[in-house]
């Protein structure tokens, strides 16, 4: 009779390696579009249709110029820049105020830019044919806008990483107007999902190319050089709405549910 091995147990196999693990699971490729293919599209795309994207971008900027200057000055002749303040409290209800509504007011923007990088027919009264859609707009903006402000006064990290996340909602209201002002912020965070280092870069990169917009009135502050200054604003934030609707569309393909 043979004698049982109690001192032997079996083993249980060792851990796959991450690598196996993942092996089946598609890579995350940082930048699906390179940034200087996005540039090239969004200068692509104000060249076919230069007058309805910058009439785009004059929207939002016309209604919020008002509202964000006395708001600023405001918080610029505050005491103490706190929470407790009521010129900083002041200040910061007109700025907010102010940028919901110039966001609400940018869906036509949206509209001629994902149009415009899809090379698509361009119809200045598209966006006005369903007035339910700035409403939409509105409640995404209002959350949007709030953590910005926020950061910008206070913590400007986390004002990046607000646009960062929530880059992509007003493109996904031009497609899903289903989906709600909430709802399409929630999906802009789902399309930039595992590609947030990525997105902090290109945020830094186009800031920085919509800030040598305003270099011509570092030569000469007058009616020229401002409005010089002004064009370029317009114009640089068309080529930018442009490129970045080119990235949602690359990646809102990855999506489970993508449209």
């Amino acid at each position: 009779m043979t004698k049982s091995n109690k001192g032997s147990r079996k083993q249980p196999p060792p851990p796959k390696p991450k690598r196996a693990l993942d092996a089946g699971k598609p890579a995350v490729e940082p930048f699906p579009l390179k940034p200087s293919q996005m540039i090239v599209n969004g200068i692509e795309g104000f060249r076919r249709a230069p007058v309805a994207l910058m009439l785009g971008t004059l929207l939002p900027f016309l209604l919020s110029s008002p509202f964000v200057f006395v708001g600023q000055s405001r918080i610029a002749d505050a005491e103490q820049i706190s929470l407790g303040n009521s010129d900083v409290v002041g200040g910061l209800a007109l700025n907010l105020v102010g940028l919901v509504l110039a966001g609400a007011a940018a869906y036509p923007a949206c509209v001629y830019a994902l149009r415009a990088a899809r090379d698509e027919p361009i119809v200045l009264g598209e966006p006005f044919a369903d007035l339910g859609r700035f409403r939409a707009m509105f409640v995404g903006t209002f959350w949007f806008w709030a953590g910005i402000l926020l950061g910008l006064n206070f913590f400007v990290l986390p004002a990046i990483f607000v646009f960062v996340f929530y880059a992509f909602y007003g493109f996904v209201l031009v497609d899903r107007p289903d989906l709600g002002g909430l709802k399409a912020l929630g999906t802009s965070v789902r399309i930039g999902d595992k590609r947030r280092i990525a997105m902090f870069a290109l945020t830094a990169l186009f800031g920085f190319l919509l800030f040598l917009c305003i270099l011509p009135i570092g030569f000469a502050l007058n009616a020229g050089t401002i409005a010089l200054m002004y064009v370029l604003l317009l114009a640089g934030t068309a080529v930018s709405l442009v490129s970045w609707a080119s990235l949602y569309d690359t990646l809102r393909k990855d999506l489970p549910d993508a449209w």
